[in-house]
């Protein structure tokens, strides 16, 4: 069995930065072992899956770490559209696919891709004390938003957070896999927030651009800064630039998506 395979780069505004998703189209789905063999040989961030529906704008997707299936993946979404639209579908600008989190929206707006994705509910949370240790930094204000996070006191924090430390604190903040590291952008500049994620508890040390997890996050920035529209960049080695929308529990998302590579999976 021969499958395609093309990886493409999302949030990224130029080569070698934003986050690259492995992307696989299906005629009908594998067994789940089979998937989830592909994404740990691809060991990207994440591989995402799509089968074809009657209709030429539906489609089922699935995202799969190295380790493990997830719920819901910003950046292989935003991929998978721009897969479809550049090499299946060339003549549509607006998908939707059936997932494990709902039916999701992409949209095509001159270069870059928009997704319609659920927003965020963020709650009130209390990092432990041992791991608020670990991370070795003071934060001003910290909650859940499915991924928990927390506030650091400004944009060079966020940049000069050591990842050990970050990994860490995860580990040690009991039953979380995630956390989300954030602050104020510095005053000036076109950017209203920046963030880092770490993921060890599914696989992956420190994810390039999140949109999952911009998505969770973005309701409380809104809220805190007074504002529906902001630009943001995660400060990860590759990074990558999102412009984000809130409209009522709905999060609009968008950046770019660019080429990396096309190939065949041999099974």
């Amino acid at each position: 069995m021969k499958l395609e395979l093309y990886q493409i780069d999302a949030f990224a505004d130029a080569p070698f930065s934003g986050n690259p998703a492995a992307v696989v189209p299906l005629d009908h789905w594998l067994d789940d072992a089979v998937l989830q063999n592909i994404a740990m040989e691809n060991n990207l961030a994440e591989t995402a899956f799509i089968v074809p529906t009657d209709a030429a704008e539906s489609w089922k997707l699935r995202w799969f770490t190295p380790t493990m299936e997830v719920p819901l993946c910003g950046h292989a979404t935003l991929a998978s559209a721009a897969c479809i639209m550049r090499y299946i579908h060339p003549e549509l600008n607006h998908l939707r696919f059936a997932t494990k989190s709902g039916e999701l929206q992409v949209q095509r707006v001159g270069e870059a891709f928009v997704m319609d994705l659920p927003a965020g509910k963020p709650k009130d949370w209390t990092m432990p004390e041992d791991a608020l240790a670990a991370l070795g930094v003071t934060i001003i204000d910290s909650g859940i938003s499915t991924y928990p996070f927390v506030v650091l006191k400004n944009e060079q924090a966020v940049r000069a957070l050591n990842v050990q430390n970050a990994l860490k604190a995860t580990r040690l903040a009991h039953s979380i896999n995630e956390l989300v590291v954030c602050a104020e952008a510095e005053p000036g500049t076109e950017l209203d927030f920046v963030l880092r994620f770490f993921a060890p508890g599914v696989g992956v040390d420190e994810d390039p651009v999140t949109g999952s997890a911009i998505t969770y996050l973005t309701p409380y920035w809104a809220k805190r800064l007074g504002k529906t529209k902001m630009r943001l960049y995660q400060a990860s080695p590759r990074g990558g630039y999102v412009s984000v929308e809130v409209i009522g529990d709905r999060v609009r998302l968008g950046g770019k998506a660019r080429d990396y590579l096309r190939g065949t999976i041999t099974l």
